[in-house]
Order: C-alpha cells, then structure tokens, then sequence
C-alpha cells in the first residue's frame, strides 16, 4: 500500500539523517495525523517534569516555532490548531536540568486524505475477540463532553451487529467472533469544544485477522471453587465444564481428568468418570467430565475434589469440597413443630376434657398440698327457686333432687330456700347475711318460672321485698343478683329443668346472666329409670360439681361417667 512505502520512507530518511552524525540524546517518535485535525506533541511524560528548569521547541535543526502559523507552544507541548500538511517535518524539543539536558526528536507525517494513516497495527486469531481503542485520553481529558464516531475504512461503522460493540468507558470498540470481513482500519473521530472553537482529532488502527487460530491455554469455567453439601453414603454426580483451545489439533491435544485429595481417580474405588465429551465449536474447543461417585465415604468429604483440563499449551485446575449435610436446622424445626402440636394438642385435650381434668385435680389435691386456711364461708351454695301454689318442678328439683346428690354423694352444704329457713326470722337480714356466706348462688328455673304469678304486673315488678313465703325467691334472688352483677362477689349458676325457659317474662339480670355464661340443663329421667344421675343427666352432675367450690374432704366417689365437654350450654 502507498502508505507503507510512505512509513518506509520516512524511517529511512530518518535513519539517514541520523548517520550523517547528527548526534541527539533521547528517541525518534514517528506520528501519522490527517490533515485539518487538532493534534498535540508532549516533549516528554517522564516522572521528573518538575525537575526541568527550561523547555524549548526547534523544528527543523534551528528553526524557531513562532513563526509558524498554526503551532502553539505551550510549556512542553505543541498544540497543531489544526494540522496542514506544511507542518510536515522533524521537531526538537530539548529539556534543560540543573545536571544536564534530554532532547527527544519528532517526525510529524502529515496525510491530506480523510482518514490518518494508522498509528498502530493489531492482528487477531480468526474466532476470537479483540478491542480498538480510541487513544484521545488527552483530548477526552478538555472535554469530556466530546462525542466520538467509529470509521471502518473512513465508512461508518455498523455497530448494530452482534459482533462489534461499542463500549464507553474506556471509548473503544470489541469485536467479537473475529472473521477476515473485520480486518481493516478503524478510526475514531473526536469532536470536541476548546477555548470556544470547535475542533476534531482522530486516530486509526489497522486490524488484521490471522486465519489459523493461535492455540491457548485451557480454562476451567465450572467449578472454580464451589462447596456442596451431600448425604454421607449417598450417590453424587460431580460435572466439570472447560474451555479446552482453539485451532486444529486442539481436540485432539486435549483431555480432562479427576483427583481427589491429590490422587487420580483411576487409583480409587467407588469412582468412575463416566463421561467426557469435547465439543469443537467455531469459538473453540470445549469440554465436559461427570465425575461419580457411586457411595459418598468419609475420605472423600472435605478433601480438595479437582478437575484438570489439560492441551498443549498447557493446564487449568478447578477445586470443589463435599461436606456432610447438616440437619440441626431440619430438626429444630421439626421439634418445634412437633412441640407446637403437643401444645396445640393439649390444649384441644383441655377444652375437651376440662371438666374431668379439673375433678380429678380436686380429688388429688388434698394429697399433695397442705390444708388451706379457711374463707369464712358456711355454705357452698345457696339455692334459690320460685315457689308456686303447689309442690313445682323447681322446687322439688330444690328440695329433693339437688341435695339428695351434692349434700349425700358430694358432700357439699348447701343453704335451700324453703326447707334451711327457720320460723320468725328476719327474711332481710338472714337472706342477705346467708348469702354473704355462701360461695355459689344456685338459680333454678322452669317452664312454670315463666308464668308470673301476677300476669298484669311487670317481670320486673315481680320481685318486691314482700315476706310472704310465695315471695321470699324473688328477694333472695335480688340480693344474689346483686352481689353478683354490682359488688363482683357471688358466681351465679343457672339451672333449667325440663326444657327451654322463656327469659323474656323473667327479669332482665337473669336475662344478662343467661347470655353471659350461660345455663345447665337438667332433664327428667325417662320411665323405669329412677335415678337423678342415670342418663341423660349423668353429664349434668359433673358440669354442676365443675362450677361448684372445690370441696376438700367428706365427700363420696362419684359413680363413674363417660368423659365430656361440660361446657355451659347456649343457645
């Protein structure tokens, strides 16, 4: 090309001019630059720039730069502002120090075309990867807003491709997957802004593409270094995957093998490497080895597991460890979940069996506890119904029923109004002190306590302080409701018999009290069975004697019921 013979040229005329016995201390730098574009000289970049007491410029032997148009020196270095092909020739810079001077010499080659004569020349192996760099760092440097534009033979470059990208930082370009259609000579045009003026500067590179690939050395792309976690005594299948060359011979120059703790693979039992395959492709030769191991033992954990590949360039290594599982995490978290469901578990347990659980704790506890101080308390219950004409159900359950199984069997005492009351007492003062003294307050109710005994009056109307002997429930029961709902003192609990009662006629505290907590339910035995306790009430006893005090001693066993939920019902 005529460029090269122009380099050619240049170099001799310079070598000629040195022979000649010009004598010059320092080197001979060579620049190739387009015409119209800003350039600049550096005299040097050495470290000891502030050593130099004095900087001067010559071209040509002797002559002086002021005169020339379009130079201009400052300091060390010349600004071309721009270039013209009459800047052609050699320049001088010499550098004065306390202990000498340094000159270096300059051919400055100046092209009219577009595009500079290339600066440097790079080849590259087909199917490889290469990068052109824009080397304007000085330029980029007074203003880094410059933009940059890519030739290809002074044509644009089309960097919509797959195969040459263009990066910012550094401004170069990579070319990819190298073929002959990328060889050539790339230029990047920088435009800039300097001192209010707008200038260009440019640089070219000349890419070659070498069509036989340059063989290279083998690289391990997986595992480098990676840790895994098996099951002693498990089967486990280690993979390695590597990049193995380029060029021909390289499949076959090339190989893969397994060490483990330093030893080949061949030499241990329990391994076999099952498969290696290399693959050519057009980027290179690549490789892949499976390494099993047909029963994890315990020399083969934590010991240094490697995968060589290996040409005839030369080797990479990649190292892997194999470490026993830890399953302290697994059975935390299942001790939890096995603690969260005996929890949940004893907690259903409770609420179905919680009236058992809390009967034979009472039976219990006078065996392994001392003997509580006494609360003041005479009664464990008091009882209170409403009277009627005649012997009611409620009150034969009051009189007959309740105590025939809490006072006989249970041992409780209990105060029944009606039958403890003593003649030519005084209702409000016994009643009221009688309740003080008790520890539950026993209503109980049915179909007939619904009907009122004046139909004209209001329920609540019903319980005045009268002393009639009719009238004496419906005191009591205002005192008891009282203290149960005001002073916080008695617990009340609900008794029906026979069936639903009607709440709406009886007063709205019972009323309150039945939404509350609710009420036990007693049901009259069916024919040919007499006993208050046999089914359906058996459950009824045990959900009464659940709510009533815990009773220490004097009490019978209770005959033996199936095991419920004694909850209170609502409805």
């Amino acid at each position: 090309m005529l460029w090269e013979f122009y380099i050619c040229f240049l170099n001799m005329t310079l070598l000629l001019h040195l022979s000649l016995g010009q004598e010059h201390q320092g080197a001979v730098e060579v620049h190739h630059i387009s015409a119209g574009h800003f350039f600049q000289l550096k005299c040097s970049d050495d470290d000891d720039a502030e050593a130099r007491t004095t900087v001067t410029w010559s071209r040509g032997g002797n002559q002086t730069l002021n005169t020339t148009s379009g130079v201009d020196v400052r300091g060390e270095v010349l600004w071309f502002l721009p270039t013209h092909t009459s800047h052609n020739g050699h320049y001088t810079c010499e550098s004065k120090y306390p202990t000498g001077s340094w000159e270096m010499k300059f051919v400055l080659s100046v092209d009219p075309g577009p595009c500079p004569v290339p600066a440097e020349i790079r080849t590259v192996s087909q199917g490889m990867s290469e990068v052109v760099f824009c080397r304007q760092q000085d330029v980029l440097s007074l203003d880094p807003t410059a933009h940059i534009r890519w030739f290809k033979d002074c044509s644009p470059v089309d960097k919509h491709g797959e195969t040459i990208i263009e990066e910012d930082c550094p401004k170069r370009l990579r070319l990819v997957n190298a073929t002959e259609s990328h060889a050539g000579v790339y230029t990047c045009l920088v435009e800039f802004s300097l001192q209010g003026r707008n200038y260009t500067a440019t640089h070219s590179t000349q890419l070659k593409v070498n069509k036989e690939k340059v063989p290279l050395k083998p690289q391990v792309t997986y595992p480098r270094k990676e840790t895994f976690t098996v099951e002693p005594g498990s089967r486990v299948e280690l993979v390695c995957s590597a990049f193995l060359g380029v060029g021909e011979g390289t499949e076959s120059e090339s190989s893969m093998f397994w060490t483990v703790d330093g030893r080949h693979t061949d030499h241990i039992e329990q391994l076999n490497v099952t498969k290696t395959t290399i693959l050519p492709r057009s980027s290179g030769v690549y490789g892949r080895s499976t390494l099993s191991i047909y029963e994890v033992r315990p020399e083969f954990l934590n010991v240094t597991i490697s995968c060589i590949a290996r040409n005839a360039v030369g080797r990479d290594i990649g190292f892997l460890w194999l470490q026993p599982a830890n399953h302290s995490g697994f059975y935390t978290c299942l001790c939890l979940c096995l603690a969260f469901s005996m929890v949940v578990l004893g907690v259903a347990m409770c609420c179905l069996f919680k009236v058992d659980l809390v009967l034979a704790y009472r039976r219990l506890l006078p065996l392994v506890s001392k003997k509580r101080a006494p609360d003041g308390k005479l009664y464990d219950a008091y009882v209170s119904y409403v009277h009627g004409d005649g012997l009611s159900r409620a009150e034969m359950f009051a009189l007959q029923v309740l105590p025939e199984v809490l006072e006989r069997r249970y041992g409780y005492t209990l105060f029944v109004s009606g039958r403890d009351d003593l003649p030519g007492e005084a209702i409000h003062d016994v009643t009221s002190e009688t309740m003080r003294r008790s520890r539950r307050l026993i209503i109980i109710l049915s179909a007939q306590s619904a009907s009122p005994l004046h139909p004209k009056m209001d329920p609540e109307d019903q319980l005045p302080l009268h002393q009639s002997l009719q009238d004496r429930p419906s005191y009591d029961q205002q005192i008891g409701l009282y203290d149960a709902l005001i002073q916080n003192g008695l617990r009340v609990v609900l008794v029906e018999i026979d069936g639903k009662v009607d709440y709406t006629s009886l007063p709205k505290s019972l009323h309150y009290i039945r939404r509350k907590q609710g009420a036990l339910r007693w049901r009259r035995p069916s024919s040919g069975k007499s006993s208050s306790t046999a089914s359906p009430n058996g459950h009824f006893w045990k959900c009464l004697r659940y709510h009533m005090p815990f009773k220490p001693k004097g009490a019978l066993k209770p005959q033996p019921t199936p095991g419920i939920n004694c909850s209170i019902e609502l409805y």
